[in-house]
C-alpha cells in the first residue's frame, strides 16, 4: 500500500472547538458509569449539565479557550451589558479627570478596563497575564503585536507617556487595523507587571518631559518605540487624554489580584 506523508507546512491545525470536544468526550467516558446510574434514576439532564460544568472547569484550568472566547464577546459599540454578562460585576472602579467612570473586570488570564458612553462600550484596554497570548488579529499590530517592539507599527496618530512613582506607561493610538474606519487600535506598555530597565525608563522619562513642554522630538519617539514591546492593547473611539487614565498601574494590578 502506498503511504503518503504530510510536510510541516501541510500540518493540520486543530481548531479550538475540536479540543473542547475531545476533552468533553474524555470526561464523558470517565463518568460513563455515573451517567448510566443517573439515567436509570431519571437524571439525564443533570448528568449532561454536570459534564458541561466539569468540561468548563478543565478548559479554564488547562487551556486559554474560555478566556479567548470571553474576549471575543467584547467589541467597540457593543452594549455595555456584555461586560457584566461575561465577567460579572467590576472588580475595581474609578472616575477619570474628565468625569468618565472607568470599570475594571477580571478574567482568569487578563484584566480589562472599559469606558462606557450612553450604554455602549466606547473604549477598552486589555492587560494580559504573561502566560496568555490573546488574539490581536484585528489590531493594527496584527497577530505579533505583543511580541515585537511598537516600532513594528508604522503610523501613530496620538501618543501619551508618564513616568512617576505611582504609574509609568506609554500608550499610542494607531489609525490602522481591520476596523480602522470605526475606531483606533491602541497599544502600549505599563509597569503593572514589573519595572522597566533603566535605559528604557530614561528614554520614556525624556519623552514624557517633551510632551509636557510640547516639544516632541521624532528621535525620542523612535527610540522609545524601538525599545518597548507592548504588554497591553485595546480599541477606542475616545482620545488618549481620556483613555490614558484607564491604563493599569502596578498598585491597581496588585489590588485587583489581591497580592500583598
Amino acid at each position: 500500500m502506498e503511504q503518503t506523508t504530510t510536510s510541516p507546512d501541510e500540518a493540520v491545525i486543530t481548531p479550538p472547538g475540536s479540543v473542547k470536544d475531545k476533552i468533553k468526550a474524555q470526561w464523558a467516558k470517565m463518568i460513563a458509569l455515573v451517567s448510566i446510574v443517573a439515567i436509570a434514576l431519571g437524571g439525564l439532564n443533570d448528568t449532561l449539565d454536570a459534564i458541561d460544568k466539569v468540561t468548563d472547569i478543565v478548559l479554564s484550568k488547562f487551556t486559554d479557550i474560555p478566556s479567548q472566547s470571553n474576549l471575543e464577546k467584547v467589541y467597540i459599540r457593543a452594549s455595555a451589558d456584555v461586560l457584566e454578562e461575561t465577567f460579572g460585576a467590576p472588580v475595581y472602579m474609578k472616575t477619570s479627570y474628565t468625569g468618565d467612570v472607568i470599570r475594571y473586570y477580571k478574567d482568569n488570564r487578563f484584566i480589562i478596563s472599559a469606558i462606557v458612553k450612553e450604554g455602549y462600550i466606547a473604549a477598552y484596554l486589555v492587560f494580559p497575564d504573561q502566560s496568555f497570548t490573546p488574539n490581536t488579529f484585528e489590531h493594527a499590530g496584527g497577530e505579533a503585536l505583543l511580541s515585537v517592539p511598537l516600532a513594528a507599527q508604522e503610523s501613530v496618530s496620538e501618543l501619551k507617556a508618564n513616568v512617576s512613582t505611582t504609574i509609568t506607561y506609554y500608550i499610542e493610538a494607531n489609525p490602522a487595523g481591520t476596523f480602522s474606519n470605526l475606531y483606533a487600535s491602541i497599544s502600549g506598555y505599563s509597569q503593572f507587571l514589573g519595572p522597566l530597565d533603566p535605559q528604557s525608563k530614561q528614554q520614556l522619562f525624556k519623552l514624557a518631559e517633551e510632551l509636557v513642554l510640547d516639544d516632541l522630538s521624532t528621535t525620542t519617539i523612535e527610540s522609545v518605540r524601538q525599545k518597548l514591546v507592548p504588554n497591553f492593547f485595546g480599541y477606542s473611539t475616545l482620545s488618549l487624554v481620556t483613555l490614558e487614565q484607564a491604563v493599569l498601574s502596578q498598585s491597581e494590578y496588585r489590588l485587583i489580584n489581591k497580592e500583598g
